[in-house]
């Protein structure tokens, strides 16, 4: 099988290679954009290798199948990136990663809420700056905290095993209730989690239904000063909404790892005058804002499992037709 790789970091690619000693694969590795590339690029191949900033849609799909590609392995569990739809019209397979390591993203949401509390990215500016004094430092202590989690599969189980450690109160919201959570955490209505939480932690997929979840009617019923963690989906929150209620000082301070549209600059290095996101812009110049480029999963034993289930999709796929993460 002759595979096309799409945004490999520079430090994957040994593992890559080596991962392929076993599986033999004739793989290669490229630099060009997968949104923009017409059809002739693709020629040749059997499979497209991508990560959650190649977009999928109708006309790529008919670019790809036209193209005699038959497989699309997304190293990722999220499948917003793909219209499925269109990929199984186009006669198109596909599989993506759907658990790879859900403690990389708990623990760095827990980091993230850490830092917000004890305005971290305030002082590190400080620091920088050679301000040693505690002004506009005081934070707040996590056991102190109510902390609402909207969302209790694999990720939001595992950040509330983490919180519980904290001694803070947790309350969770889930159209799908999970036994063991109810161990750790108290289910409640969804309004009742916004409106009781200091913390709110969004850990749900995107879909049609929760688009914009985060707004400014449902800010306004948030706790003065709470605190926003988003390490899910961009779709979830209406940032202009986010930015007014960070400088209104309804949101005490707001973290995410995610954004909307980001598919225009994530993994890739942008000269500030041509970064055509204002918005984003406004809230990373934020002392209570932090921003991480879609990174939350990013450490070694996730990486490496992602690696080699997508290895495994594909092996599946050229010995069989049929693959047990098949999406499509």
């Amino acid at each position: 099988m002759k595979v096309i790789l799409f945004h490999t970091n520079k430090d994957e690619v040994d593992y890559i290679k080596e991962c392929n000693t076993r599986f033999r694969f004739e793989l290669e590795f490229t630099d060009f954009d997968f949104n923009t590339a017409e059809a002739g690029r693709f020629t040749g191949y059997d499979a497209v290798w991508i990560l959650t900033n190649c977009k999928v849609t109708k006309e790529k799909s008919e670019q790809l199948a036209e193209a005699g590609v038959s497989y699309i392995v997304s190293r990722a569990a999220g499948t917003d990136h793909l219209d499925l739809v269109s990929m199984k019209s186009a006669g198109l397979k596909g599989a993506n990663v759907p658990r790879y390591s859900p403690n990389a993203i708990a623990e760095h949401t827990v980091c993230l809420a850490l830092m917000s509390l004890r305005k971290m990215k305030l002082e590190l500016k400080m620091i920088d700056n050679f301000d040693f004094t505690l002004n506009g430092l005081k934070g707040r202590e996590l056991r102190n905290m109510t902390v609402g989690v909207i969302g209790t599969g694999r990720i939001g189980l595992e950040t509330i095993k983490i919180l519980n450690g904290f001694g803070c109160r947790i309350l969770v919201y889930d159209i799908y209730e999970n036994q063991e959570v109810k161990s750790l955490a108290t289910y409640r209505p969804l309004s009742e989690v916004f409106s009781d939480s200091d913390i709110l932690i969004l850990h749900c997929p995107l879909t049609k239904e929760n688009e914009r979840l985060i707004s400014s009617d449902t800010i306004a019923t948030l706790k003065d000063s709470a605190v926003l963690i988003n390490t899910a989906r961009g779709g979830l929150m209406d940032y202009e909404a986010v930015l007014t209620a960070i400088e209104s000082g309804k949101l005490g301070a707001a973290a995410f790892d995610v954004y909307d549209n980001e598919t225009s600059y994530i993994r890739k290095k942008v000269e500030p005058d041509s970064f055509e996101s204002n918005v984003l812009k406004k809230l990373m110049s934020k002392d209570n804002v932090i921003y991480t480029a879609h990174m939350s999963f990013f450490t070694d034993t996730a990486i490496e499992n992602m690696i080699m289930t997508t290895f495994e999709n594909l092996y599946e796929y050229e010995k069989s037709g049929q693959c047990a993460n098949e999406i499509t």
